[in-house]
Order: C-alpha cells, then structure tokens, then sequence
C-alpha cells in the first residue's frame, strides 16, 4: 500500500550552482505539459496501486513555487483529487522564501 509520494517540479527561475536535483531554467519551458503528464501518470499510478490515504507527500525540485499562480493553483488541486491524504498528513512543499505571498 502506498503511504508516501515524492513529486518533483524540476523548474527553477535561477540554476544554483550548489544544487544537484535535477532542474531546467523555468523560461520556455513546457511546464503546462509536464504538469498534464503528472495528471496522467497519478492516475496511472493509482489505477495499478490504489492508496487509502498518505501519510507524507513531499512536493520538491528545482523551484515548485517557480510555477505561475494558475500552474500552481491546477497542480494542488490535481495533488487534493488523486492523492488522498491522511489526517495527520505532513504535506511538505519546497519553496523559496522570496516566492511567497499570502
């Protein structure tokens, strides 16, 4: 049964040097197609391995937050329809400090 999920959005507005995920430079990149493919291949996954609930999801990359607030805002509710989480779900999402707002 399947409890936990790591996501990785490999997009980042500036390529750290010190950082050794994979990544691309967010500018031209297909990012509404990547976040599609992840539609499909949750469902794809849930199909062959259902999951009740998870424990953990962590959300990393590159920059998640390097998403558009449309980008972002599909992509949680994508996360909210396939990935049922737990009560005491720990719901992690990797993002620089300065890409906040409320």
């Amino acid at each position: 049964m399947i409890k936990s999920a790591y996501i990785h959005i490999p997009f980042c507005e500036n390529i750290c040097h010190y950082c050794d995920f994979n990544k691309f430079y967010l500018k031209g990149q297909p990012v509404d197609a990547y976040l599609q493919a992840l539609v499909q291949e949750m469902r794809m996954t849930l199909e062959q391995v259902p999951a009740e609930g998870f424990d953990t999801l962590f959300v990393g990359g590159g920059t998640p937050t390097s998403l558009n607030e449309r980008q972002l805002s599909f992509f949680c509710e994508t996360i909210d329809r396939y990935l049922p989480k737990n009560e005491n779900c720990e719901f992690t999402f990797e993002a620089n400090p300065g890409d906040l707002t409320k």
